[in-house]
């Protein structure tokens, strides 16, 4: 013990008592208080502490002679923390000595540790769960805190570097450049890029500051050669996903021309494919075919899957417009053209179309006369009312259609050269039905589906009057097949569509035999003759086993060819 303690006074004492700020009381062996410190009396006024019920209290605990620990006592509003000590004398108990606080105090001093204390495990988590490389260092460059990210970057274990001077963490090779002691010198922000282990790293230093002083430093480490990878990485996803989206929209453009028009055959899809390409272009197209064909389903796919699909499509019949009546029709009038014209004069075709399509169906059919009209019209890109001065320029794409054969129509003098070569940029030439046999089971189907909606019934085709429809030429063409299919949808009592069912005449038709459609490559040719063949078996005997014998193949060969023919 200090000598100079020797030498204090009773008053010296308690004046250094009344100095603490715990609450001290002092009782004697019966349990009566004989001493408060001012820190005591202050609790007893503030605080409605009633020593003499306290002590009560205690006494039913502890014998206050005797008792000696750490208890707590309900004082109504708080609680009352109390440490009891022995008071002696010369190994005499005189009696116990009381240091009390309130429950209070103790309270919000443990919530505050407790508040503190989630803080740091979240703040924890967050330098733990980033990506990037964290170190923190202390005011005098030691390190306090290292995350994964730093010890999969330099292979290193944090216990090793934790404590350590970052100097001599440096200094080791550990780390290639020093940023806690430049941003311990320049107080300020500090970035560096280097290289460690081939890999490309941006040190970013941040100085933390309390009252002034420098209290800790915050390094982060990003690897930019893993972000350039994954830059890289992402550029070429984006990459994919573009041509994804092309090849969904191409996907997407097929299905609009083929929800247009029926595809099966070998002759039809290369047409779709001609379809796909001319419709992303403004190239004027003609469409050749026999009538029934479906050449304006044709014009209408080639418009819907086009970038003008939002403007006007016009068709007009040039076979139906007189002569006379060409010129005005087309190209408009002005008012007081002619006696008959309307007030406000006419907007011809033309103009109706202009940003849009305009069909010329039945080109075949117009005089020359009118001819060397359209041909200035399409070249000039203008045209000029009757009883106009000033020309209206045009933008329209053109498509004409005919089931003429233009060429010979050229060569006899009925259709003009010049206009034939303005028309026929792309030449599209839609197959007869005949030609393109595996569409007809699909195109019926699709009629039966169009007219019992249409009709509201529930009509079904055979597998026989398949193998009948399938045999059949058609020389109207798709229109024919569908008159033929509407007629049944509508007269026939049941839902089973049979070969009976058909229409008288087209029960009639004699068998044209096996033929061959023109010059084809051998395969598609034998293709076509195995197909004929199977349908007049099939028309002439019941069951597969008689077809099978006839056509001297075996009866499972022969299911399965049908099957294939009538899906």
């Amino acid at each position: 013990m200090n000598n100079t303690l020797l030498h204090l006074t009773t008053h010296d004492y308690e004046n250094v008592i009344n100095a603490i700020y715990c609450s001290i009381l002092i009782v004697n062996r019966d349990g009566h208080p004989i001493y408060y410190n001012l820190a005591a009396q202050k609790l007893a006024k503030e605080s409605n502490v009633n020593y003499h019920e306290l002590l009560a209290k205690l006494s039913e605990q502890i014998d206050i002679g005797n008792g000696q620990g750490r208890f707590s006592v309900d004082n109504g509003e708080n609680w009352i923390i109390c440490n009891i000590y022995p008071w002696e004398n010369k190994e005499k108990r005189n009696g116990s000595i009381l240091v009390l606080h309130e429950s209070g105090h103790a309270v919000c001093a443990s919530q505050e540790v407790d508040i503190l204390t989630n803080t740091l495990k979240e703040i924890d988590a967050i330098i733990e769960s980033v990506a990037d490389g964290v170190i923190v260092a202390d005011g005098n460059g030691i390190i306090i805190r290292i995350n994964k990210a730093v010890e999969r970057t330099f292979n290193v274990h944090r216990k090793t570097l934790i404590g350590q001077s970052s100097t001599l963490i440096v200094q080791k090779g550990v780390f290639r450049e020093g940023i806690v002691e430049k941003v311990l010198q320049q107080r300020d922000k500090v970035i560096v890029a280097s290289e460690y282990a081939g890999k490309k790293l941006i040190y970013t230093g941040i100085p933390s500051f309390n009252e002034k002083k420098l209290t800790c430093v915050i390094v982060t480490i990003q690897d930019v050669s893993a972000m350039n990878m994954l830059r890289h990485k992402l550029e070429k996803q984006e990459l994919a996903m573009a041509d994804y989206v092309r090849e969904i929209a191409n996907m997407k453009s097929k299905d609009i021309v083929q929800d247009t028009i029926i595809v099966h055959s070998k002759k039809m899809t290369r047409i779709m494919e001609i379809i796909n390409v001319v419709s992303s272009v403004d190239s004027t197209v003609l469409i050749t075919g026999e009538s029934g064909t479906g050449k304006e389903r044709v014009v209408d796919a080639i418009y819907q899957h086009s970038n003008r699909n939002t403007k006007p499509l016009i068709k007009i019949n040039c076979g139906a417009i007189p002569d006379t009546l060409f010129e005005s029709e087309l190209f408009g009038y002005e008012h007081g053209s002619f006696t008959g014209a309307r007030k406000n004069g006419k907007i011809g075709f033309f103009e109706l179309a202009n940003t849009g399509t305009l069909l010329l169906d039945e080109i075949g059919e117009l005089s020359l006369a009118s001819q060397v009209k359209l041909l200035r019209v399409i070249q000039e890109k203008e045209v000029l009312r009757i009883g106009g001065s000033k020309p209206v320029p045009i933008d329209v794409r053109i498509i004409a259609a005919t089931n003429r054969n233009l060429w010979k129509m050229v060569e006899a003098g009925t259709f003009r050269q010049d206009l034939y070569y303005r028309l026929n940029v792309i030449n599209i030439e839609v197959p007869p039905l005949r030609e393109r046999r595996d569409d007809i089971i699909p195109l019926a189907r699709y009629f039966v589906q169009i007219y019992n909606e249409k009709y509201k019934k529930n009509k079904k085709l055979s597998l026989e009057i398949c193998h009948s429809l399938g045999e059949r030429n058609w020389p109207g063409n798709i229109r024919e097949l569908e008159n033929v299919i509407e007629t049944m949808v509508v007269l026939v009592p049941g839902n089973l569509l049979l070969p009976e069912h058909l229409p008288q005449k087209v029960a009639e038709d004699s068998n044209p035999g096996i033929v061959v459609h023109g010059i084809q490559p051998m395969k598609e040719a034998v293709q076509d003759v195995e197909r004929q063949l199977l349908m007049q078996a099939a028309k002439k005997y019941k069951t597969t086993r008689e077809m099978a014998h006839a056509l001297g193949i075996d009866q499972a060969t022969v299911s399965r060819k049908m099957n294939k023919l009538c899906r």
